[in-house]
C-alpha cells in the first residue's frame, strides 16, 4: 500500500506532519479530514515492500513499562479534552521518542484508520500491550467508558511498575553483599593463600585439616580455574533454560514462596496484585470469569496462577469466591474474609483496593527493614569464611613460631 506524507493543520491552526498509508491521494485526503486535520501538502512515497511485524529485538530500543504509563496519561488526558481518538494517537505518536513505540503506534492507527477498533488493534501487539491492557480498552469501548478506563489502567500500570521495582529492591541488598564477599573470596584465593601456602610446603610440619583443605581448594582454584569458570557458565545456562519451562517454573516459584525473610514479602505482593487487578477489572465491567483468568496471568507466580485458575473453574459451578479461597492454602486470611465481607455487602472493590493498600504498606514496612533482618545470617556466613581462612593459615603459623624457638 502506498505511503503518503502529508503537512495540514488542525482545526485550531497549529501545523503537524506525519506518514499516513491509504491506496490512494484521495483516499488520503479523506482519512486526514476524519482526523480533524486540513490537508496542505501530500506527498506520496514509495510502495511498501512486504510488511513486517513491530519484532522488538535487542537492536531496538524495548518499550519500557513507564512508555505506557505516559502514553496512557497523555492518551486520557487527550481523550478527555474532546479529541478524536484517532487523532489523539496521531499526535502522541508524533511526540513519541522511543522508536520501537512509534512503530507500533503508527501500525494502530493504519489498523484503526483500515476499520479495526481501538482494543482490535492494540491485541496485535502483545508484546507491548498486555492482556489486561487490552481487555479493560475493550470493556471500556463496549460501556462507553473510555476515558476511565484509561485513568484506571494509568492507575493500574503505575502500581505494577512500582511492584516490579519493590521486588529489585527486596533482593538487591543480598545481592551486593553476596557478590562483594564472592570476589573478596576470590582476590584472597588467588593473591593471598598462596603466598602462605608457598611457605607450609617447605616446611616438614603435619597440617591442620582446615590448611589441608585450603591447599587442595587453593590448588584446584590455580591449576583448573578455566574448569571451575566453564563449569559455573554452563550450570547457569542450563539452570537459566531450565526455569523458563514450566516445570522449572513452577519449582522456583514454589521456592520462592518458602525462602525465609523473602517468602512473605514475595506472597503479600502477590496478594497486593491480585486484589488490585480484580478490582481494577471489576469495576471495568469485566465478567468474573474472564477477571479471573487475567489475573492469573499477572500474579507473575505460576503456584499462585494454579490456585487462581481452579478458583476460576469453582466460580464457573456457581460457587463463591470466597468460600472457595477458603480451600487453598495460598489467600491470606485476610484477603479472605475481605472478600466475603465484599460479596455480603456489595462493596467488593473497595474491599479489594483496602486489602491491597494494606499489603502495600506492609511490602514497604518489610524492605525496608530487609537489611536488619537478612544482616544477622550474612555476618554469621561471613564470619565462618573468615573463621575458617584464619584457622587455616594462622594455626600453621603458630606452629612454625614454636619450631622456631624451640631451635
Amino acid at each position: 500500500m502506498p505511503t503518503f506524507k502529508y503537512k495540514a493543520r488542525d482545526r485550531v491552526g497549529k501545523a503537524v506532519a506525519g506518514i499516513l498509508d491509504a491506496p490512494g491521494a484521495d483516499v488520503a485526503r479523506v482519512r486526514l479530514g476524519e482526523m480533524g486535520y486540513i490537508p496542505i501538502a501530500l506527498e506520496e512515497g514509495k510502495a511498501k515492500t512486504k510488511e513486517k511485524g513491530p519484532s522488538i529485538s535487542f537492536l531496538k530500543p524495548k518499550v519500557r513499562p513507564k512508555d505506557i504509563i505516559v502514553f496512557t496519561r497523555q492518551l486520557s488526558t487527550v481523550f478527555a479534552a474532546g479529541i478524536p481518538l484517532l487523532r489523539a494517537i496521531q499526535a502522541l505518536y508524533e511526540q513519541m521518542e522511543n522508536k520501537t513505540f512509534k512503530e507500533v503506534l503508527q501500525k494502530v492507527t493504519k489498523e484503526i484508520q483500515e476499520g479495526a477498533s481501538f482494543s482490535d488493534a492494540l491485541e496485535k501487539h502483545p508484546k507491548v500491550f498486555s492482556k489486561i491492557y487490552v481487555s479493560m480498552i475493550r470493556a471500556g469501548e463496549a460501556s462507553g467508558t473510555l476515558e476511565d478506563i484509561l485513568k484506571r489502567l494509568a492507575l493500574l500500570a503505575e502500581h505494577e511498575a512500582e511492584t516490579k521495582a519493590k521486588i529489585k529492591a527486596a533482593t538487591r541488598y543480598p545481592k551486593i553483599v553476596i557478590g562483594a564477599m564472592l570476589v573478596a573470596i576470590v582476590i584472597l584465593m588467588k593473591f593471598v593463600v598462596p603466598n602462605f601456602m608457598s611457605i607450609f610446603e617447605t616446611v616438614e610440619l603435619e597440617l591442620p585439616m582446615a590448611t589441608r583443605m585450603l591447599i587442595a581448594a587453593n590448588s584446584i582454584f590455580s591449576n583448573y580455574w578455566y574448569i571451575l569458570f566453564g563449569g559455573a557458565g554452563i550450570l547457569f545456562f542450563a539452570f537459566s533454560k531450565y526455569t523458563k519451562t514450566r516445570q522449572g517454573r513452577r519449582q522456583m516459584d514454589a521456592l520462592k514462596l518458602k525462602i525465609p525473610i523473602f517468602g512473605p514479602i514475595f506472597l503479600k505482593i502477590a496478594m497486593s496484585v491480585f486484589t488490585r487487578t480484580m478490582s481494577t477489572l471489576n469495576r471495568s465491567g469485566i465478567s468474573i470469569i474472564k477477571n479471573l483468568e487475567i489475573c492469573a496471568e499477572v500474579v507473575d507466580n505460576v503456584i499462585i496462577a494454579e490456585v487462581v485458575d481452579n478458583l476460576k473453574e469453582n466460580v464457573k459451578q456457581g460457587k463463591g469466591i470466597a468460600s472457595t479461597m477458603k480451600e487453598s492454602k495460598i489467600f491470606t486470611p485476610m484477603v479472605i474474609q475481605m472478600m466475603s465481607a465484599g460479596e455480603e455487602s456489595g462493596e467488593l472493590d473497595n474491599m479489594l483496593v483496602k486489602v491491597s493498600e494494606y499489603y502495600d504498606m506492609e511490602v514497604d514496612y518489610a524492605i525496608g527493614n530487609i537489611s536488619s533482618l537478612i544482616e544477622p545470617v550474612l555476618l554469621a556466613f561471613l564470619g565462618a569464611v573468615v573463621l575458617f581462612l584464619m584457622l587455616a593459615i594462622f594455626m600453621p603459623m603458630w606452629d612454625l613460631v614454636k619450631l622456631a624457638q624451640e631451635a
